[in-house]
């Protein structure tokens, strides 16, 4: 039988691998800054990933460089501010025709739960589910 902490690692594998796949076929993912990057690239993401607050460019700038892209995965903090954000990004990129997934984002929040607030702690937090699971 499978601990919680078994069911919970197995399922935010299973994200990563999605995230990681996604990314490789050039699905952009949409952060809020560099550390949020580095997390991701840490979880093994090697694809495009946009900063939307260290862009050095304002927002309605950095929704016309998502542009040329169908889709784009959102994936911002997890607390009230990203929320907020995310929901920003999804009206303003549906607006524009480009398919803003935040489906992810909506996994990997309920899997963190208040464990977690940020993408920059995500490959903490997955790492820390391995450990326990080792044992």
């Amino acid at each position: 039988m499978l601990s919680s902490y078994q069911r919970r690692y197995e399922r935010i594998d299973r994200l990563t691998r999605i995230l990681v796949t996604r990314s490789k076929l050039g699905t952009p993912i949409i952060v809020e800054g560099k550390k949020d990057e580095l997390s991701l690239r840490r979880l093994g993401v090697e694809g495009i990933i946009l900063c939307v607050k260290s862009s050095g460019v304002g927002f309605f700038d950095f929704i016309e460089k998502v542009n040329p892209s169908r889709e784009a995965i959102i994936l911002t903090d997890f607390d009230r501010e990203g929320k907020e954000l995310s929901s920003q990004l999804v009206r303003e990129l549906t607006r524009i025709r480009v398919k803003a997934d935040d489906s992810l984002w909506r996994q990997f929040r309920s899997l963190g739960r208040s464990e977690i607030r940020s993408v920059e702690e995500l490959a903490d937090f997955v790492e820390k589910l391995r450990e326990r699971v080792s044992f």
